[in-house]
């Protein structure tokens, strides 16, 4: 299980969260949720995650929704698959 953090997570771009944990099994999205301490064995990436479907992306740039048509789920030098 691999559990990261950004500033701000996209899901299905219909819903955004600021500060929001993202689980991880075989780099497939198992479950999300609101950052509200320190937790151990957490990786704190920034940015932007987008969740689509059961695959997260990443990208270092927080973006707002306006942006977020820009980024296709492809991976790219802005955009890593988790």
């Amino acid at each position: 299980m691999r559990r990261v953090a950004a500033s701000r997570v996209y899901v299905n771009e219909k819903e955004f969260h600021n500060n929001h944990v993202v689980e991880l099994f075989e780099h497939l999205v198992v479950n999300h949720y609101p950052l509200e301490g320190e937790l151990p064995m957490t990786e704190w990436l920034g940015g932007t995650i987008i969740i689509r479907g059961r695959e997260a992306y990443h990208t270092r740039q927080v973006l707002s929704p306006s942006e977020l048509g820009a980024y296709n789920g492809c991976s790219n030098g802005n955009i890593q698959r988790l």
